[in-house]
């Protein structure tokens, strides 16, 4: 059996996470002055596409009133004019104004992938390539209150929504899965992949061994007709290579994602101050006012990270009746105070890295109710989206048209698209728990695996 920890002996920690964008942050600034050049020198040839309709209706929406033009220009204005900001391409310098973000954002939304990094700085992952020119003015006072509009937010859905319909999901994406050195094919690629993948303990196998793919059939590509392709690869043999832990007996839960603990919090409270330092859970608004929210007061969330080169499907963590799914709309660049200019330490120059818990009550989200045998009983399990990465599929057979709907443990429950984010799991107050070492923020570098031993229940 493995070893577990009582709940009362946890300490929460915080962490740089993801690794969406490149742990050097010259890796970041090259991409972004590269772009920068690039956007500028095709707008002095008039050599720029016109803006798509999802970029001329932000436009609008700016321009339309007072408060959001004046929020819009403010947000860069405010980045401080010292260093590193002054000289940082992601700064104020670079991205100059509102209308130069709007030029950025067409170029990306209609020509560009995620794709991996190496220059002379070493090697990184652009993941989020709308967020890296968002870094510093979305960590200003303007910022704060321009990314928190939900008419904002309308438009910036409709700007990420079309990314993915037309670059993301198709062939013009294909040009990042190759093997060269940009790509997620090289050599460094797959080994950072297979390390993230590979469990400790056992053999060590390659990206092939792994996943779904057809380096024969098609060597150039592998059988990935897309950049979303790429990132929702399934297993080659998924049962083989993560057996679902303890499938039969219900005092077992497993692990929803292939991720990395964040935090484990217990006595949770309906309403709390999740936008401040420490970050605390607020339970009605984690769970968007539902109902059945009033189930985990006082109960314990688990909170765990998905790695930009990790697996980013969903697995049910028991077995149970789906009772609810929904996604719910929210942000896309929204990061507290604490995590800004306000922030004595500076800005996390990451963001929204370091405000995991504060994105789960906020950002865009999947959220399923799990009635499980006891002594579970019901579960919530939330699926988060972040900054660019925010799109969130349930699996059809649990549209809440469909429910309720019967889940095995480990049955996938969806997805997300274009990468992933961070998922929690709220247990009901009383219910006792104990955690696997695995399971506590900080233990380890390696990814709990999905479907793996996570936590029991004793009451």
């Amino acid at each position: 059996m493995a070893t577990l920890i009582p709940l009362p002996h946890r300490r929460r920690h915080f962490h740089r996470v993801g690794s969406w964008l490149p742990d050097n942050p010259k890796v970041l600034i090259a991409w972004v002055k590269n772009l920068v050049e690039t956007v500028d020198s095709r707008n002095q040839r008039r050599d720029l596409p016109a803006w798509p309709e999802p970029v001329k209706e932000l436009d609008t929406l700016i321009e339309s009133t007072t408060e959001l033009r004046m929020l819009a220009s403010a947000m860069f204005d405010e980045v401080p004019d010292k260093d590193p900001y002054r000289e940082d391409p992601v700064g104020n310098k670079q991205i100059r104004h509102y209308k130069h973000m709007l030029d950025l954002f067409s170029v990306i939304m209609t020509e560009i992938a995620p794709k991996w990094s190496q220059t002379e700085y070493g090697v990184g992952l652009i993941g989020f390539p709308f967020n890296a020119i968002l870094d510093w003015p979305m960590a200003t006072q303007s910022g704060y209150a321009f990314f928190l509009h939900p008419e904002v937010n309308k438009k910036l859905k409709a700007i990420l929504n079309s990314w993915g319909k037309d670059v993301l999901q198709t062939d013009k994406s294909k040009y990042v899965i190759t093997a060269s050195k940009d790509g997620w094919l090289s050599e460094e690629a797959l080994v950072h992949i297979e390390m993230d993948t590979n469990v400790e303990g056992q053999k060590p196998l390659t990206f092939d061994q792994l996943f779904k793919c057809d380096p024969i059939g098609d060597p150039i590509h592998w059988g990935y007709n897309s950049w979303d392709a790429f990132f929702v690869r399934e297993f080659k043999d998924i049962d083989r290579l993560r057996p679902v832990a303890y499938k039969d007996d219900p005092k077992w839960v497993v692990s929803s994602c292939e991720s990395k603990p964040f935090a484990l919090q217990t006595n949770v409270k309906e309403y709390d101050t999740f936008w401040l330092k420490g970050q605390s859970y607020s339970v009605a608004e984690m769970l968007n006012h539902h109902p059945d929210a009033s189930n985990f007061i006082g109960g314990t969330v688990f909170q765990a990270f998905l790695s930009a080169t990790s697996y980013h499907r969903w697995n049910s963590p028991v077995e149970g009746d789906v009772v609810y799914a929904n996604v719910v709309d929210g942000t896309y660049f929204s990061e507290p105070t604490i995590s800004g200019f306000t922030n004595p330490e500076g800005p996390d120059p990451a963001a929204p890295d370091k405000a995991q818990g504060y994105i789960t009550h906020v950002a865009t989200r999947a959220i399923f109710f799990i009635n499980a045998k006891d002594p579970i009983g019901l579960i919530c399990v939330i699926y988060v989206g972040m900054a660019d990465v925010s799109t969130c599929e349930i699996a059809s057979r649990f549209s809440q048209q469909q429910l309720p709907h019967p889940v095995a443990k480990g049955e996938e429950l969806g997805m997300f698209h274009h990468g992933g984010s961070t998922c929690c799991l709220l247990f009901r107050n009383g219910l006792k728990l104990a955690w696997v070492t695995a399971a506590s923020p900080g233990t380890s570098k390696k990814n709990i695996p999905v479907r793996s031993e996570l936590a029991y229940a004793y009451a």
